[in-house]
């Protein structure tokens, strides 16, 4: 490849900048998707646009009570686990509630999780940047994990791509540990972040780390109008991530999954992906979760979304078609494709390749009102 000449204001500025910092002529590099972490749900990948979660950014997964948050992380770091034997992941538990025998349950190999357990929201942020030095460009006092995730050298850290916290909602400020008990510190949460998310955002990015913050939902009483939920820690995440994902469970007993005691086991949830800058915000997606098995019935998603993007098609409302074969019922079409390895790795090849040209697509026909086409 033959190396562009730079003139002397070019070499200046990015001496001034940093070579990681100014980018000439677009050499830019762009998000992979190959790299994108799934979230164990067909359909919330489809919904998301890229077939899952983006790695180098923050990501946000907000929802009430029950409605599978710490599963899904749990979901995403099964899945990037799974794509190499040498991938790790890091769970900070601030809540205190991490169970590796329910993780194991759901799939996830637990000897290559490291867990941090400390709601000290100083300390999480300290250990994952460092601490800079004592004047402006000298080395730092102490290296993050972040950095020992960008020099390669340490084998547990060379391969860290996901990081989850749970949750936003318990981080301690070094306002609030300092406090006496009982005495109220408004928002210290929302202005702790506010100022750590700046320092934050270009480390995952350099890093390339998916960073999931698992946040609740609460509803603000006496609030008359518009949109009574809020979550803690103020809106500073919500700017600070690309991806904000919110969840809750449907409610009605079709939702529910039973099993043969007729004992409740399960239920569905529905996603709403709100912020996304790497696809289409706004799409919504239901998959099924069971409380000791994670996310089931994917053969079913896939089934959705394959009648969805044209692969499988419906000559009556009773029958289903697929590669010239027609099978009759809903059910039997769902066991054919959970039998078939090869029908269901077939069909989610198609979907997948689709939904990723068709979001290529609309973002190259995204119209500007002021300044037109965007290319």
């Amino acid at each position: 490849m033959k190396k562009i000449s730079m003139s002397d204001a070019e070499k200046s500025i990015i001496k001034f900048f940093g070579e990681d910092s100014l980018f000439l002529d677009g050499n830019i590099k762009t998000f992979d998707v190959e790299n994108a972490i799934s979230t164990g749900s067909h359909c919330l990948d489809e919904a998301i646009g890229i077939g899952g979660i983006p790695r180098g950014r923050v990501i946000q997964l907000a929802g009430k009570e029950s409605s599978g948050k710490t599963m899904l992380s749990l979901s995403c770091i099964k899945s990037f686990l799974d794509k190499n034997k040498d991938n790790t992941a890091l769970f900070i538990d601030a809540e205190y509630t991490y169970d590796p025998e329910w993780a194991e349950m759901l799939g996830v190999d637990t000897k290559r999780v490291m867990v941090l357990k400390t709601n000290d929201a100083k300390k999480i942020f300290d250990g994952l940047i460092g601490l800079p030095g004592s004047k402006p460009g000298l080395k730092k006092k102490m290296k993050g994990i972040l950095d020992y995730v960008c020099e390669g050298t340490d084998p547990r850290f060379k391969n860290l791509g996901i990081i989850v916290l749970d949750s936003i909602a318990v981080l301690s400020t070094p306002q609030e540990s300092h406090s006496e008990a009982g005495k109220q510190n408004i928002a210290s949460v929302a202005r702790f972040l506010s100022s750590e998310l700046k320092k934050l955002t270009p480390e995952i990015a350099r890093a390339n780390v998916a960073f999931i913050g698992i946040n609740q939902v609460r509803v603000n009483v006496g609030q008359m109008f518009g949109d009574p939920t809020s979550s803690p820690g103020g809106k500073a995440l919500k700017h600070a991530c690309s991806l904000m994902i919110n969840m809750a469970p449907i409610s009605g007993s079709d939702s529910y999954i039973i099993n043969d005691s007729g004992d409740r086991v399960g239920h569905k949830v529905r996603a709403k992906v709100g912020k996304n800058k790497v696809g289409s915000p706004f799409r919504k997606a239901e998959y099924s979760i069971e409380y000791l098995k994670g996310i089931v019935n994917k053969s079913e998603e896939i089934l959705d979304l394959g009648v969805k993007y044209g692969f499988v098609t419906r000559p009556t409302n009773q029958s289903y078609t697929y590669a010239g074969e027609s099978v009759r019922g809903r059910a039997n079409m769902i066991q054919k494709i959970d039998k078939s390895e090869v029908i269901s790795s077939e069909l989610l090849s198609k979907i997948k390749s689709s939904y990723l040209n068709k979001e290529m697509r609309e973002s190259e026909e995204i119209e500007n009102p002021l300044f037109g086409e965007i290319k």
